[in-house]
């Protein structure tokens, strides 16, 4: 069965037409397409109202781009672009900017956290903790200042991005 991704606006919109406890995304969409004659209606026999299946839920919740993913073009972008020390906020940017043109955020990445910026810039800045955390990241480095260690470096060189999202 193919996945297809909506904006929050589409997916609001499909909450309010389904019948809770009855509906998923495709029975929504399908009744839409049955109205706009599209579709041709399926005569079948009224069921007792089931609750959502586990896979219509799981289509319906926002996918976020895991961490891992940001840690590993945060490393890269920091050594390739920044020749291992840069700015945080000009090392975020870089980071979001290659992720967006690769496919790699998504819309639920993109809505705000209570500290006013996106979940996609707070996941980067955990992911630089993390990093650091794990030996890749400088210590002691100014403050907004964000350097690979040695080792940071040299995990740099080894990685490779993961293939192009399919949200």
């Amino acid at each position: 069965m193919p996945t297809i991704r909506i904006d929050d606006e589409v997916f609001e919109g499909l909450k309010k037409l389904a019948e809770p406890l009855v509906d998923g995304p495709g029975s929504v969409i399908r009744r839409l397409l049955v109205d706009k004659g599209v579709l041709a209606e399926r005569r079948v026999e009224k069921q007792k109202a089931q609750p959502m299946s586990k896979s219509d839920a799981k289509a319906l919740t926002p996918v976020l781009t895991p961490q891992e993913t940001y840690e590993r073009f945060l490393l890269l972008t920091l050594a390739e672009a920044f020749g291992g020390r840069g700015d945080k906020r000009a090392v975020t940017r870089a980071v979001l900017e290659k992720m967006v043109r690769q496919g790699f955020i998504g819309p639920a990445d993109l809505e705000l956290v209570a500290t006013g910026e996106t979940k996609a810039e707070n996941t980067i800045t955990w992911g630089r903790n993390a990093l650091k955390n794990r030996g890749l990241i400088q210590r002691g480095s100014k403050r907004g200042i964000w350097e690979l260690s040695d080792e940071g470096r040299e995990t740099a060189r080894t990685l490779e991005l993961p293939k192009a999202a399919k949200k």
